[in-house]
Formats: C-alpha cells, sequence, structure tokens
C-alpha cells in the first residue's frame, strides 16, 4: 500500500489583514503546497466542499490567526465518488493525545477506490492541531478541551472557534460523522463505540452505524453538553464517537480495526456497493469512572477486560513512604473498560473504568 504524505512547511509570505475586504491579500499569502499525488494543498478561509466527480483535493481550513501572525489550521481532504451519494465525514485528533484515529483516517485516505464510491468523503485527520502538536488533550492557547466546547462560538477562545468552524461549516451537510478517538497517553481501553441515543430519526440513525461500525460493545449517550456528537444530533446530523487503545502509541491491531469499521459504515449508506455487516449481538454499558481519592502510587490489582463485582478492590494508592493512603473499589458490577497504565496519580484522576450493562432508552 503506497503512503500518501502529507508535505507540513508552509513558505509563509508577509501580509497584514485589517478587515474581511482584504481576502485577496489573506489567499495570496499562503503559498499552495504540493502533496505525493496530483493536485495542490491551499490554504484557505471558506473551503469548497461541494461534489464534483472523482474531486480528491487536500487543503488547510484557516481557524485564526496565532498570536504571531501565523495562521491556525485544520487539515482536510474531500474525496469524491463517481456518481453523487452520501456525504460522510471522519474525523481524528479532536484530543491531541489520541494518536490511532489519526493514523486510521491517514490509511482510509489511500483504501478509497473513487471509481466504486457513491457520494464524498471528507476526513479531518488531526482535527486540533495546536492539541496535537503539544501532544496534549487540551490546546495549550486557551487550556480548553475541545470535545467539551461544542457547537462553539465564533467570537470565542481558539478552542471555541475552531468548534464552530466544524459544526457550522465543516460537518454542516454530512449525512453522517464518525469521530475516532482513545485514551491519550496516559491509559489504555477496550474498544467501544458512543451513538446519541435520543429518539426519532437521528437516535435511530446513529445506532445503525454504530451496529454498522463492528464494535460490540456500544455506549449510549444522552445529549452531553459540549460533545460533539451532541453538538450535531441536535441540528439533526446522526454521529457516533469510537474508542480504541491509548498511551500515545498507533498500535496497527487498533488503527486498522479504525479503519474496518469506516468501510463498513461507507457500506451501510450505500457509499459502495459491498453489502453491509452489522453486529448481530451488541452488548450495551454504560460508562462509571473511577477516581483518585488522593495523590501518590497507584498499585493496580486489574486489568482491561476483567469482570469486577460491586465493592471490589481495584488497586491502592500508596503514600511516598510506601504506606496505604486509600483503595480504589468498583462502583458497580461490569467490566473493567479502561485503566491509567502510569502509575503515579493527582487526586481526582480517572484511574479506572468499569462498563456498566445497560440499554439505550430511545432507540
Amino acid at each position: 500500500m503506497n503512503e500518501v504524505l502529507l508535505i507540513d512547511s508552509l513558505k509563509r509570505l508577509c501580509y497584514t489583514i485589517v478587515s474581511s475586504s482584504d481576502k485577496l491579500i489573506f489567499y495570496s499569502a499562503f503559498p499552495p503546497q504540493r502533496w505525493h499525488g496530483t493536485g495542490m494543498v491551499q490554504t484557505v478561509t471558506e473551503p469548497d466542499l461541494r461534489y464534483r466527480p472523482l474531486r480528491r483535493e487536500r487543503m488547510r481550513c484557516v481557524v485564526a490567526l496565532a498570536l504571531d501572525g501565523t495562521p491556525l489550521t485544520v487539515p482536510l481532504e474531500i474525496i469524491c465518488g463517481a456518481a453523487d451519494g452520501p456525504r460522510l465525514a471522519v474525523i481524528a485528533g479532536v484530543h491531541g493525545d489520541e494518536l490511532e484515529g489519526v493514523r486510521a483516517v491517514q490509511t482510509v485516505s489511500t483504501v478509497i477506490d473513487q471509481q466504486r464510491l457513491n457520494g464524498t468523503v471528507l476526513l479531518i485527520p488531526v482535527a486540533n492541531m495546536a492539541a496535537f502538536t503539544a501532544r496534549m488533550r487540551r490546546s495549550p492557547l486557551d487550556g480548553v478541551d475541545l470535545n467539551r466546547v461544542f457547537p462553539g462560538r465564533p467570537d470565542g477562545t481558539i478552542s471555541e472557534r475552531l468548534a464552530y468552524l466544524m459544526v457550522q461549516t465543516l460537518l454542516a451537510d454530512a449525512t453522517l460523522v464518525v469521530s475516532l478517538h482513545g485514551l491519550g497517553a496516559l491509559g489504555m481501553l477496550l474498544p467501544w463505540m458512543e451513538f446519541v441515543d435520543t429518539p426519532g430519526p437521528v437516535g435511530q440513525a446513529s445506532r445503525a452505524a454504530a451496529l454498522a461500525f463492528g464494535f460490540p460493545d456500544l455506549m449510549p449517550l444522552p445529549l452531553l453538553p459540549g460533545v460533539l456528537i451532541a453538538a450535531l444530533a441536535q441540528r439533526g446530523i446522526p454521529a457516533i464517537e469510537g474508542e480504541i487503545g491509548g498511551m500515545g502509541m498507533i498500535d496497527p491491531a487498533n488503527w486498522r480495526r479504525y479503519v474496518t469499521g469506516v468501510m463498513q459504515v461507507m457500506r451501510h449508506l450505500r457509499m459502495i456497493a459491498d453489502p453491509p455487516v452489522y453486529v448481530a449481538e451488541p452488548r450495551y454499558w454504560e460508562l462509571r469512572w473511577v477516581h483518585a481519592p488522593a495523590g501518590g502510587l497507584f498499585e493496580r490489582q486489574f486489568a482491561p477486560g476483567d469482570r469486577v463485582i460491586c465493592g471490589e478492590e481495584l488497586g491502592t494508592i500508596i503514600d511516598p513512604f510506601g504506606e496505604p493512603i486509600d483503595s480504589i473499589v468498583a462502583p458497580c458490577d461490569g467490566v473493567a473498560g479502561a485503566c491509567q497504565m502510569v502509575a503515579s496519580v493527582h487526586p481526582g484522576d480517572p484511574v479506572a473504568l468499569v462498563w456498566s450493562p445497560s440499554q439505550p432508552r430511545h432507540v
């Protein structure tokens, strides 16, 4: 499989923007970049996401200007099939230290056969470039968790403006949105898929897409404030959010499952002709996070995948002298779905996750 590389060096010209009437100056300030394929990578303020037969184009969409005057951008790739049809958006890098989704989106770009594709695929490999560059969950520019401020604000902080751009422009016409996450740099989790559990066609379409993706463990979620898939659902756009892996890694066993899931969703949407396959016996769960009551060393006594019972001791917090401070216990019966792998913990750190058996309420 050939890798498609995106050249990151950008030769910038000096420029000044004093009003929206200076668009011509703004566009001329960013020379296009070449990538290993046909076409150029343009930096734009108003991305053209319209369908055109067999179109394949990469661009960087400007969110705002940084303190030093350089543009903060979101990389996009739009891939159009031979015929028009559904619009699927696939996003990764909402949190900057969750990397398996990033690698998956990069790979999806290389495996789509445009001649067999009906519709348009919009790929956003790194939604939160500032957090990605800093290798952090949150943006270092405003300290904000991007997945807690959707749908954003046009006049807010950098993260709020990014959220607004994504919901109001980049994803506004999507038939379905797939957002790919992981646990980040400090922990590891089992794979699961979240969907918005709301009454009506949006909730039903979200659940159907989750079943098509192929992960058997599903999390029905209410409309949580600030979360991307909830903000989209409130605008009539079905959306699902996957979780896999962690520790800042790109394990091929994980990101390839994401690639397979995206292709399964494309079959579900009839974007490719292969028949869809759905999870026959899904397991539904509720997420129950357990937080450290104190700081110290966490001596863990479980692993992801273990069955646990309510009240079972999951580990002990130890002080600098080696004395036990407190214990961590399971809040319910279920399955250990995630854990912090780094042994040093701060008070309030999410050190364990228990999946509690659940059922969808509305779909």
